[in-house]
């Protein structure tokens, strides 16, 4: 799933009305499984990597698979919701507790929708990965239903989120979000492969 439809559906899930403070941690939550990748990106581009390598041989390689793993453990989301439950009187319990929340759910959301980049969800417990049948971009394995699903949900949760967000610059940032989620939809599904 692209990390925008992560912040989306992170917030219509998570966010309550009454605890708007919590919107910052379960935004944090939704980006940190995806946090490493943007950095491994960041680093094969200053290496001159083409593409086609960057994601057809470096993302596979270790140190970064490790790395990755860290990111996307139900297990650490688990603990911080548990952590966040445990402090839940202190000032920053509730925090922690969105933040697990929101990774848990990148985490279930990203489980159906990977297939040969699938993740180490279980580590450290585990280093099994599920490989879904369906991905959310590989033609492949039914990419195009993959991406569908992921901008149905999408366009549903952001009308939902859309009048109970107070402010127009939240609104913009959700309209924006929701732009981007669409163009990645339409390079998937409407520009012919080659």
């Amino acid at each position: 799933m692209n990390t925008p439809s992560h912040l989306i559906l992170n917030l219509a899930l998570l966010r309550r009305p009454e605890a708007p403070a919590m919107t910052w941690p379960i935004l944090i939550g939704a980006l940190i499984p995806d946090a490493a990748m943007f950095v491994f990106y960041g680093w094969a581009r200053r290496q001159g990597l083409p593409e086609q390598t960057i994601w057809g041989e470096a993302y596979y390689s270790q140190p970064w698979q490790a790395i990755f793993a860290v990111g996307n453990s139900i297990p650490l989301g688990l603990l911080g919701v548990a952590l966040g439950y445990s402090l839940r009187r202190s000032w920053f319990g509730p925090s922690i507790g969105f933040l697990g929340a929101s990774m848990v759910l990148h985490h279930l959301a990203d489980l159906p929708l990977h297939h040969d980049d699938a993740h180490q969800h279980f580590w450290p417990l585990s280093s099994v990965r599920f490989m879904s049948p369906v991905s959310y971009w590989d033609v492949d394995h039914f990419g195009r239903l993959g991406a569908t699903i992921e901008l149905v949900l999408v366009l549903i949760a952001s009308a939902y989120l859309l009048p109970r967000l107070s402010s127009k610059f939240s609104q913009g940032l959700l309209g924006i979000t929701v732009a981007l989620t669409a163009v990645a939809y339409g390079a998937l599904v409407l520009v012919p492969l080659t």
